[in-house]
């Protein structure tokens, strides 16, 4: 647990030697969403999976919610560690989170690898995200939670009795619902964002589950960013969940370029 801010901060983390690895979920998860991605990550790196502002066991205080403020608190955070420039595999809001980490704060980047990333595709879509702060009981966060996958089986009965507690928590869809206004004009408010990016030198690897109905890749919007383009067959918005074995290999592949590109 981390004070930041004068926020808590919760996070997971491994040790390793040499390159640190960050990684940032997406909205209404928590760090336990890469538990299958840390452990594979932790053969080769030290990790830090951080639980976002009004998600897992962070504070519900998510300021304006937007995602400058929360690029801005994972920076603030990761100077409190000392860090140094840090590998980001960011899912989803995770994934906006760490492109515009890399615009504005670039010296602590070294690379990105982005699942979903949020402003890159068409667009969270809305009705999801206000299905997820609006359910109520476990019939509704099934079938949420349903919507992140192609198969069904893997959303678990203990898996969603959890997210529906966390969700029922104080203050949780509050900050939720902050988050999700944030969301709505990500794509614009990540422009410049992208363009940097784009024509820098972070070395970038954009992953993609090529049924996702939650956010669809953009027709060209996904290669803004240059780097590789790669998608996973028969996987929806979590395929780092959904297909744990080719996603683990691709960012094994990719960081072990990256790190010896930017140490």
């Amino acid at each position: 647990m981390a004070m930041v801010d004068g926020r808590r901060l919760a996070f997971m983390a491994t040790e390793g030697e040499g390159a640190t690895v960050v990684l940032l979920h997406g909205f209404g998860a928590d760090c336990l969403t890469w538990l299958l991605t840390q452990r594979e990550i932790s053969d080769y790196a030290a990790t830090i999976a951080v639980d976002l502002p009004g998600h897992g066991r962070s504070d519900r205080d998510v300021g304006p919610g937007n995602v400058a403020f929360l690029t801005d608190l994972i920076a603030a955070f990761l100077s409190e560690r000392k860090t140094g420039p840090v590998h980001i595999v960011g899912h989803s809001l995770g994934g906006g989170i760490a492109i515009d980490l890399a615009h504005r704060k670039p010296d602590c980047v070294a690379s990105l690898f982005l699942i979903a990333p949020a402003g890159l595709g068409t667009g969270i879509d809305p009705a999801f995200l206000s299905a997820v702060t609006d359910m109520a009981n476990l019939d509704q966060a099934s079938a949420v939670l349903a919507r992140l996958v192609t198969r069904r089986r893997l959303i678990s009965p203990q898996m969603t009795a959890r997210v529906l507690e966390q969700i029922s928590e104080p203050g949780t869809r509050e900050g939720l619902r902050k988050i999700a206004r944030g969301l709505a004009s990500i794509q614009t408010d990540l422009a410049d964002a992208l363009a940097a990016v784009g024509q820098s030198d972070f070395p970038v690897h954009v992953l993609w589950g090529d049924r996702d109905g939650v956010n669809p890749p953009g027709v060209n919007r996904d290669r803004l960013l240059g780097g590789r383009f790669e998608r996973i067959a028969d996987a929806g918005h979590l395929p780092h969940i959904e297909n744990p074995g080719a996603v683990n290999r691709a960012i094994r592949e990719f960081l072990s370029t990256a790190m010896e590109r930017r140490g």
